[in-house]
């Protein structure tokens, strides 16, 4: 388990999600809870967003991707554009399988293969920005998120006065929602969610400035005994009280807390609005953002568990 440890600072953030477009102008009520099952993202209106001539090849993580970035970052060019996938480009990799069985491997159109890629979206919200910053692309399971905001940190530590864009874009299609289903990751309980969410972080408090990240985490565990410890561990590392007044974003499945450190505090499952996907702790960051503009506390603590794979944050006002 490594610590991260850092001042850095979301001045604005975007999440597209079955629950709704959420930003720093919209209330949390706003948001819809989606009902069981596959759950789809709610789509923006593009026009204002994407050319029409882009937006027609774009399947829907990259446009929700490229939108949602571009929404969070109102008038600013990113000095580095930082993203986090689990499974990339699920539709454009199916299409292109498919033509291969049905075109028997002839003829094929490159298309959906180049636009298959992890790190398609990376790359088109670079060139709908024209930004030839760093650009990277982390596909690291349920931590991939949390991989980007660790790059997001560690150059923000360099650069202080860097602005740095970073996110997560995730996707459901029939055919994963199938398969995850037949393994056992999704009931007939379950909602099934996919989403897009975007940050845009800086060292220096601004004018701007919503919330700053304090600290965050990601580890395994396989049962409740670990996860507590691992806990436990981390606000011990950073120093981190817990008060009696802090708000719990819960999205770990299986997961009651009953030994562990926030086993007291008041708490809402945000997979109810985003549905469960590896990279919703991006939602969870953002609905975090959104909670602390009008909740009494000061600080809000988001769990996120998808498996094995755990991760924590600290959010404060």
């Amino acid at each position: 388990m490594t610590p991260i440890s850092m001042k850095m600072y979301i001045n604005r953030f975007c999440s597209i999600s079955p629950a709704g477009i959420l930003t720093q102008d919209t209330p949390v009520a706003a948001l819809q809870q989606p009902a069981r099952g596959k759950a789809a993202c709610i789509e923006p209106d593009y026009k204002e967003l994407i050319a029409p001539m882009q937006l027609r090849r774009m399947t829907k993580p990259v446009r929700t991707g490229v939108a949602a970035a571009k929404l969070c970052l109102g008038e600013v060019l990113p000095d580095a554009i930082h993203v986090g996938t689990a499974y990339g480009m699920l539709q454009d990799s199916e299409n292109f399988l498919q033509k291969m069985i049905v075109q028997e491997e002839q003829t094929l159109n490159p298309t959906a293969f180049i636009q298959s890629t992890h790190n398609t979206v990376s790359g088109q919200i670079a060139l709908s920005l024209a930004c030839t910053a760093h650009n990277m692309t982390y596909v690291h399971k349920a931590h991939s998120f949390e991989s980007a905001l660790l790059d997001a940190a560690l150059m923000l530590a360099e650069r202080p006065e860097a602005t740095v864009l970073a996110g997560a874009v995730d996707e459901c299609t029939d055919t994963s929602y199938a398969i995850l289903e037949r393994f056992g990751k999704y009931t007939a309980a379950d909602i099934a969610g996919e989403g897009a969410a975007f940050f845009s972080l800086s060292a220096r408090r601004t004018q701007d400035t919503l919330a700053q990240l304090r600290a965050f985490d990601m580890f395994s565990a396989a049962d409740e005994k670990t996860v507590a410890a691992s806990l436990e561990q981390f606000l011990q590392q950073h120093e981190l009280p817990v008060a009696d007044n802090d708000l719990l974003l819960l999205n770990a499945p299986g997961s009651d807390r009953s030994g562990g450190p926030f086993r007291d505090l008041e708490t809402i499952t945000y997979n109810q609005y985003c549905g469960a996907y590896p990279t919703a702790s991006s939602f969870g960051l953002a609905f975090g953002i959104a909670l602390l503009k009008t909740a009494t506390t000061r600080r809000c603590w988001i769990l996120s568990g998808w498996g094995q794979h755990y991760s924590v944050h600290c959010l404060e006002r």
